[in-house]
């Protein structure tokens, strides 16, 4: 009875040992399969990323190099973009030029764009469109898109519209929404594919005013299908999406025929410009290196057959105890020896291991390495691999010494070629134990291998992206077009910067910029500002004296523009220059020539003058012989009324009123015409002139007429002016009695003087009253002379002090408008220049 209880208990735990333990192999099959595919995709995600960014730099250099022409045409962007034939870049259809037209202005715009190169050009423009987007130039990138798309509307198109939109609204890279190109509507339904347009807009380098956009069509079946020629090797289920509305749409993918639905699925995104796109893959994680789909069943089954071989051993050692404690022995070091292995398969399965001897003959080789390196790695000595296995170095021709990098018994870490593939290897000596290659207890090598294959495509791109970006710099004919890093120090430099500069690449890569400006504005901090202007706005233009490396000097124009993450964080400049010293001379000849155009306005002005004393004579004269008649009528009108006036009746005595009243008026009228005509010949007395102080005096002046009348004078805070003291008194004299005149009607009554702001180096002043007011479509008369918008019945006056205020503050540079409405009160306002703003331009110009 007790035989059977030992026996059931062994056959229990023995059960119970391997069913746990298949199912802790099964758990780690399952995370093995899931870091290499997590590898996998991740080298996916690179290669999508990496790939997308060289199609994003190219529209973004090609934009840069129309942004830095001084006009855009046929031949400039067919030089432009020249060196895109020169790049492998799959999907891409072409690069155009897009412009933005009114609806008004279609037919003037393929007359513009014929005339600048675009022979044949027809815009076909969308119906119902308020504002077109019309493809005008194109460079085919591929020989299906020759001349295709060239006059389409790409407001046809919502998915374009709104990319084109939100490019030239941010500034930055646009990518569009997939959708199916125009040219492509007429293709069968199985060659037509979802594509994608990237967008850059292009502005005018002096004014920032939009010129154009450049844009990139892309199909993006083809474009994934060469991205992931590499990648989808191990990845047979993998689909590139974006989202459309609301939801994921995929836009292409790659199958491999028979491969399943997989039970293994990871989802990345992968940002480009300013969208996001959704790389998902599926595979069935059996087939992952590193997964063995029926180790856990061996163990489990070992397992089993184990303890039934012990069951059955303690059933024998039940007969004999000596024989069986020698049996348990032996049996207990068979199973340590198993676990000690089992523990090194745990260890290291998730890339690929082989344990080697002293002599380099492989031990034990993982599943993982199996699929790396081949079935037959086990089966031939080290000398025998780099032939049998194709074991290469890392440039893919030399054969690995596979067998003397063994024997050296150190670490190690190299980088192979095998089959194709490229496997990072790390060699660490095993320490001595006794049995390793089951004779002496020698030394042996542990191989971790881990394929880096997808690490170094995505490196290679990068370099292709670099080699892009060196082509297009070098093939901008005119113009130097070199690359800085955040500090300023240059990290780029082109054939044409060579060659406007003097300066070979090996002599400013990573030097600053400042080397090429002159001592003066490099002491002046003048290139670190331009940085800092830049990165705050986007683009800075540069306009001013250069050095060259032999030391002569010329004149560059040219931008500096800032290049930003997708994060919008700036990851250097891009610096355009231009040799337009033939231009700067020109306009040191214009400039002499006006300068002797000056000299002859001073001639001239001088003719001026003697001619205004002649006419200042004449005034005179005028005004005397005005006065002379008017000085009669007034004074016989005089004697009559004091002579004669008992005998007259009260309606002849108005009438001898009204004689005097007019002549008096009349000589008014005189002395007004007379100060009119004086003032624009009148030289000007420029000072300081204390405005508030002018309101105080006036009045005062004003007291008689104010009487005893319910008004109120309110002044603000009122900033000197620069002006002829006289003259600015007039101005307030004859706004603010005017204020006084048209308020007698009013009670109580309200009369302002303020300042509004000063900018531009002059001040706004203002006189409001809430008196009788004009109606505002006769503003125009004004400030002309003899108009008068009220009846002199009503209020008196010449209809000549407005003209007369009109002129003063023109004199001074100055403007003046009015705002008011019937009944409810006028405001006069009138500009001065300012006083400060005035000695701080003296003080400037004397410095």
């Amino acid at each position: 009875m007790g035989v059977r209880l030992q026996v059931f208990g062994v056959v229990l735990l023995g059960l119970l040992s391997s069913g746990g333990a298949g199912l802790l192999m099964r758990r780690v099959e399952v995370d093995n399969a899931g870091q290499a595919l997590d590898r996998r995709v991740a080298a996916a995600q690179e290669s999508v990323a990496s790939t997308a960014q060289r199609y994003v730099d190219a529209v973004q250099l090609t934009a840069g190099g129309l942004e830095a022409l001084p006009e855009i045409d046929a031949g400039s962007f067919a030089t432009t973009t020249a060196p895109l034939d020169r790049l492998w870049l799959p999907g891409a259809t072409s690069i155009d030029f897009v412009v933005a037209v009114p609806a008004s202005g279609v037919a003037d715009a393929q007359a513009g764009w014929r005339a600048r190169g675009a022979a044949g050009l027809t815009l076909r423009p969308a119906a119902g469109a308020t504002r077109h987007y019309f493809t005008v130039l194109q460079r085919p990138l591929t020989d299906d898109a020759s001349g295709g798309g060239v006059g389409q509307d790409l407001t046809s198109a919502p998915a374009a519209t709104v990319a084109l939109e939100r490019a030239q609204r941010v500034g930055l890279p646009a990518v569009s929404d997939p959708y199916v190109l125009l040219r492509d509507a007429g293709l069968p339904p199985q060659r037509r594919q979802r594509s994608v347009v990237l967008l850059q807009r292009v502005l005018a380098r002096d004014t920032g005013e939009l010129r154009g956009f450049v844009e990139m069509a892309v199909r993006m079946q083809d474009f994934f299908t060469d991205t992931m020629l590499q990648p989808s090797r191990e990845l047979p289920d993998v689909t590139l999406s974006a989202v459309e509305g609301a939801a994921w749409r995929p836009m292409a993918r790659l199958e491999r025929p028979g491969a399943g639905a997989g039970d293994l699925h990871r989802t990345v995104l992968v940002q480009v410009a300013d969208q996001q796109w959704q790389l998902a893959a599926g595979t069935d994680g059996s087939a992952l290196i590193g997964a063995d789909g029926h180790l856990d069943e061996g163990l489990f089954f070992g397992g089993l057959a184990l303890t039934l071989v012990t069951a059955l051993l303690v059933h024998t050692l039940a007969t004999s105890r000596r024989r069986a404690e020698d049996r348990v022995v032996q049996a207990t070091a068979d199973l340590r020896q198993q676990a000690a292995l089992l523990s090194a398969v745990m260890n290291t399965i998730g890339d690929g291991v082989v344990v080697l001897d002293r002599d380099g003959a492989a031990v034990w080789v993982s599943p993982a390495a199996r699929e790396l390196l081949g079935p037959g790695i086990d089966r031939h000595p080290p000398g025998r691999w780099p032939r049998l296995l194709e074991v290469y170095e890392a440039d893919g021709a030399t054969p690995f010494p596979f067998a003397d990098l063994i024997q050296r018994h150190q670490e190690t870490q190299v980088e192979l070629v095998v089959g194709g593939r490229r496997l990072d290897v790390r060699l660490r000596p095993l320490a001595r134990r006794d049995g390793l290659d089951g004779s002496d207890g020698s030394d042996g090598s542990v191989a971790v291998l881990r394929d880096v294959t997808g690490l170094h495509d995505a490196a290679e791109k990068v370099r292709a992206s670099e080699e892009l970006l060196q082509v297009l710099l070098d093939g901008a004919r005119d113009y130097a077009i070199y690359m800085l890093d955040r500090q300023g120090s240059v990290v780029s430099w082109s054939a044409n910067a060579e060659q406007l500069k003097g300066y070979p690449a090996e002599e400013v890569i990573g030097h600053s910029y400042a080397m090429f400006f002159t001592a003066q504005d490099a002491a002046a901090g003048l290139p670190q500002r331009l940085l800092a202007e830049a990165a705050e706005q986007g683009r800075v233009t540069i306009d001013g004296p250069r050095v060259r490396r032999d030391g002569s000097r010329f004149w560059a124009q040219g931008l500096l523009t800032a290049v930003r993450d997708p994060d919008g964080s700036v990851r250097g400049f891009v610096k355009v220059s231009q040799d337009v010293s033939a231009r700067k001379a020109a306009e040191l000849a214009v400039e002499q020539l006006n300068a002797e155009l000056e000299l002859r306005v001073a001639e001239r002005t001088a003719d001026l003058r003697e001619a205004n004393a002649e006419l200042e004579s004449f005034s005179y004269s005028v005004s005397h012989d005005l006065r002379a008649p008017l000085r009669a009528v007034d004074g016989f009108a005089k004697m009559l009324a004091l002579d004669y006036g008992d005998a007259l009746d009260e309606q002849a005595r108005r009438y001898i009123g009204r004689i005097r009243a007019g002549a008096q008026h009349m000589g008014d009228l005189i002395d007004g015409l007379l100060a009119f005509s004086r003032l624009q010949r009148q030289e000007m007395a420029s000072q300081r002139v204390h405005v508030d102080q002018l309101v105080a005096d006036v009045w005062d002046e004003l007291g008689v007429e104010r009487g005893t009348r319910d008004i109120v004078l309110t002044v603000g805070d009122l900033p000197d002016a620069q002006g002829d003291p006289r003259l600015i008194r007039h101005v307030v004299a004859n706004l603010v009695g005017n204020a006084v005149k048209y308020t007698r009607d009013v009670s109580p009554a309200r009369v302002e003087v303020g300042h509004m702001v000063t900018t531009g180096g002059e001040s706004t002043y203002y006189v409001r009253d809430n008196g009788a007011g004009f109606d505002m479509r006769y503003a125009d008369k004004l400030f002309k002379v003899f108009q008068r918008l009220h009846r002199a019945e009503d209020y008196e006056g010449t209809g000549i002090g407005l003209a007369l205020t009109h002129r003063i503050v023109q004199r001074h540079g100055g403007q003046i408008w009015a705002d008011a409405a019937p009944g409810e009160g006028a405001t006069f306002f009138f500009t001065l220049p300012a006083f400060e703003h005035t000695v701080q331009t003296l003080l400037e110009v004397g410095g």
